[in-house]
Formats: structure tokens, sequence, C-alpha cells
């Protein structure tokens, strides 16, 4: 799920929302069972799918190869199920996962990224630790030339960059003071190279300005992000009434298996249910890229539909569905009333809320040019957007419950626009 600055969600509800890992092949698809395959919605072929995203490919940041491997692995399940796949590829601009480079003695300090609002280059220098960036750290001092390393905390990245870049500092590092990646923004254009990095880094550099050694950041042009979207159809060309799908990229570092290998992996599932008995005209799949980076992939997709006058009549969105004990649903009330009432047939735990303000997901795009939306998520945001995101915190439980109601909805929903 997209979080743009993390807030707190309304009604006490939950929600939404790579840097490379292992490169290689996408891995291979759940093993073929020897019983027959189930036609209903079977929560541990779905956890199968989370297992194969966040367990053998792991982070998956729009761009990487690791996405690449993802939108692979979804191309080639959707396609065991009779589906006409195409991945599509589109680029962005604006990410904020960039990546850029710090290095001493020729060795990367790990993963660093640009701090948006940097400028381009490659900068060698000493360094110099400013403690917070505040007045402290930084009154009084001449950085003239210098790298100013500042620790994240207390003052906004623009702050941090204002103090620094008036004592003279020639670039920044800030470094991060909890566990992760170090992601920011100073909000305008900045004239110095800029970059973030983990807290593991921040040894090393102690170890640099002690022995007055030089330090290199190299921040990249600032240019277009690949990404990549996968769409499901039930023949080549076919009209998409109703898009059911989740985003399949990560923020760095994180596994993604709650956010959102669940949603891509529930996407999956439901296509093979879907599927079983012969494919639904008007019904089409899909998984998004660069959600993490700004709904950039949902974006392109409701783009290059309403050029074409194809917008669907419904969309469903499956972003973080596999921690908590209630199914959370978001959207248009002429879809969460009956999706609240096909809950209680079934008898699952479920709650219309409302989408915080510093969240987002896939079908708010939709919802904007005025496609009916329904999104299926959970009470619990589990530890999203961190390393401990991973398979072993799912629970299969409530990737059965999410999935056999978004399947008893998607069916209604049939029933009512894609075959009208």
């Amino acid at each position: 799920m997209n979080r743009r600055l993390l807030g707190s969600l309304l009604l006490a509800c939950v929600l939404f929302s790579a840097c490379s890992g292992t490169t290689g092949a996408a891995p291979a698809a759940p093993a073929a069972e020897a019983s027959p395959v189930p036609t209903a919605f079977d929560g541990a072929r779905a956890m199968a799918h989370v297992q194969a995203l966040a367990g053998g490919i792991g982070p998956r940041v729009a761009g990487s190869a690791n996405e690449q491997r993802a939108a692979d692995y979804i191309r080639d399940q959707f396609k065991a199920y009779g589906y006409d796949v195409e991945e599509v590829p589109f680029t962005f601009s604006g990410d904020r996962f960039q990546p850029a480079t710090v290095t001493i003695d020729g060795k990367p300090l790990g993963s660093a990224f640009t701090l948006l609002g940097s400028t381009p280059g490659q900068l060698t220098a000493r360094a110099a630790s400013v403690g917070l960036g505040d007045a402290a750290g930084v009154a009084g001092r001449d950085l003239t030339g210098l790298i100013a390393v500042a620790d994240r905390g207390t003052l906004t990245f623009a702050e941090k960059y204002d103090n620094v870049r008036r004592a003279g500092a020639a670039g920044l590092i800030v470094v991060n003071t909890e566990d992760g990646d170090l992601l920011g923004t100073i909000y305008k254009d900045g004239d110095i190279p800029m970059a973030g990095v983990g807290r593991a880094g921040r040894a090393t550099l102690n170890d640099a300005i002690a022995a007055g050694k030089q330090v290199t950041i190299e921040v990249p042009p600032t240019g277009k992000t690949p990404s990549i979207n996968v769409i499901a159809r039930p023949a080549k060309g076919a009209e998409c009434r109703v898009i059911v799908g989740g985003h399949h990229d990560t923020v760095p570092s994180a596994p993604g298996a709650h956010d959102n290998a669940s949603g891509a992996a529930e996407t999956l599932e439901l296509a093979r249910t879907f599927a079983a008995d012969g494919l639904d005209a008007g019904l089409c799949f899909a998984t998004f890229g660069a959600e993490e980076s700004g709904l950039f992939g949902s974006q392109e997709m409701v783009k290059d539909l309403a050029s074409r006058n194809a917008l669907p009549r419904a969309m469903v969105n499956l972003d973080m569905v596999a921690v908590g004990t209630q199914v959370s649903l978001i959207g248009t009330a002429e879809l969460v009333g009956p999706a609240l009432a096909k809950a209680k047939e079934l008898g699952i735990d479920a709650a219309a809320v409302t989408l915080g303000f510093a969240f987002g997901s896939d079908h708010q795009p939709f919802e904007k040019a005025g496609v009916p939306v329904l999104a299926f998520a959970t009470n619990d945001l589990g530890n999203f957007h961190t390393p401990q995101d991973i398979v072993e915190a799912v629970s299969v439980t409530m990737l059965d419950s999410n999935g056999r109601l978004a399947y008893a909805v998607i069916a209604e929903l049939l029933q009512r626009v894609a075959q009208g």
C-alpha cells in the first residue's frame, strides 16, 4: 500500500498501501497436488503464491529486476489458467525510490537512496558529522566543500538541508536512526547531491570521518523509471467490464508478504477459481507496478482505458489482505453495501471503513475516473513497509476469508454489470 506520509487511519481501521534481491528466473508455479484441483477459492493455494513472491523473489521495487521476475511469474500463472496475458511496460517520473551510491574506499555503503530534491552528480570530499543537522550541530561551523552527515530525527530533511547549506556543505548524507532504508524529500529543488542511508552504515561513516577519508556521493540524473502492469483477459482484446487486481511491487528492503504479495496472490487464485468452469466474458485480472511509488501503474491503466472509451463498470482492488481478524471494505457505497450483506450471509467478519488521508491504493485512480470501486483489506497493518513483512506473518485463514468473500462479491458483480 502506498503511504504518502505515514499517518493515522480514519475510523480506527487499517490499511493499505525493490531494490533488487535475488535475480534469475521467476519461481516455479505451485506444485500440482495429487488430489483433484479445487474449484472453490483456496487460501492455501493463495499462500503458495505469497511464498513465491515474498519468499522466493523478495523485495520488488518498481524498475528492479525483481519486479520483472514477479511480473513474469504472475504472467505465467495467468497463462496456465487459460487467459490471454499481456505485460504492459510503462515509465514514470518522480520516483521516490531512486537509488544513489555512497562509497568509501571504493566500497559501496550498503543501500542508499536519493533524497528527492537532490541535484544529480558525483561528489568526492571529506565528511563531517553534524548531529541532527540542527543549530547545535551546525552553528558556527564552516562546512565549505565538505559532505555533511546528519542523523535522522527532530528536523525535517528540508531544515537539515537549509542548515548545512548555509554553513557551506557541498553534499548531505542523512543516516537512518531506525532499522531499514531511509527515503525522503526536501520538497524543493536543492543544489547539492543528497542521499539517505541505513543505520547499518553509521559506524563506517563515523570511522571515515575520524580518519579524514574521502567519501563519494553519486546521485543519478532524474529520469524515467520503468515498471510493468500485467493484465489477463478471457480472450485477446476482450472488453474488461470488471477488473480485479492488486499491486505486485514493494518498498525497498521489504519482502512485502502482506503488502502486497497477499493481494497479488489473491488476484491469481481468484483468476484460477473463476476459470475453473470456463473463462467469464468481461472479467479481467491485473496486477499493477509502481503502486508504492505513487499509484503509477493503475493510473497508467486508467489513462489507457479511458483513451479507448473502455473503462470498466467496476474495479475490485486487493491490497494487504493477509494479516488481522476482520475484512475491511473500502469504496463506493453501491459496491460496499452489497459486499457487507454478502459477508453477513457467509458468516465472514467484515466492516466498512474509510481509507486514511495518508494512504492510497490502486482503486483510487479508477474511482477518480468515475468507476465504482471496492477495495478489500484487513484491520491490521502488520509489519508493512518493513523487513519484517514476511511470509511467516501471513494468515492463511485471513487470506481465505478475504478471498472467499471477494469471489462471492465478484460473482454477483458479473451478473449485475459484466454481462448486462
